[in-house]
């Protein structure tokens, strides 16, 4: 059975892209899954659209004081340090565009019961990279 839950890293891609950055922690890795969603025209797919949310949990734990990291990850904030210039508005742009129209992760949650809490997850990440806990 699949994992699936609000949280960014609450479902399988999203956990598996955390465990191999966790082997090789590498803001490289982070940065260019940002981008490349970024630079995405059409249709999001759901699972981009996980690891892109994963990526802008990241970037959010390692840009202030809190963190959305699991406990079993903590460790990843110091493994990486401060991520490079421009990547929390990257983050944010990255976010925006998964709860975006042509988004198929967005379309899913609003299928079931659990969109209202999934945005909410969306909107911390939303704080911490603007520099809020």
């Amino acid at each position: 059975m699949a994992a699936w839950a609000p949280g960014p890293f609450d479902n399988d891609e999203a956990a598996d892209f955390i465990e191999d950055l966790a082997e090789a922690p590498d803001w490289r890795t982070v940065t260019a899954l940002l981008e490349h969603v970024s630079n995405l025209n059409g249709y999001l797919e759901e699972p981009e659209g996980e690891m892109a949310v994963a990526a802008a949990a990241i970037v959010a734990s390692c840009v202030g004081a809190g963190s959305v990291l699991p406990d079993s990850h903590a460790e990843l904030k110091a493994a990486l340090g401060a991520p490079p210039e421009g990547s929390a508005n990257l983050a944010r742009k990255v976010l925006a565009r998964v709860v975006g129209t042509a988004s198929e992760l967005d379309e899913t949650w609003q299928e079931g019961d659990g969109h209202d809490a999934w945005l909410t997850q969306i909107a911390g990440l939303q704080s911490l990279l603007n520099g809020q806990s």
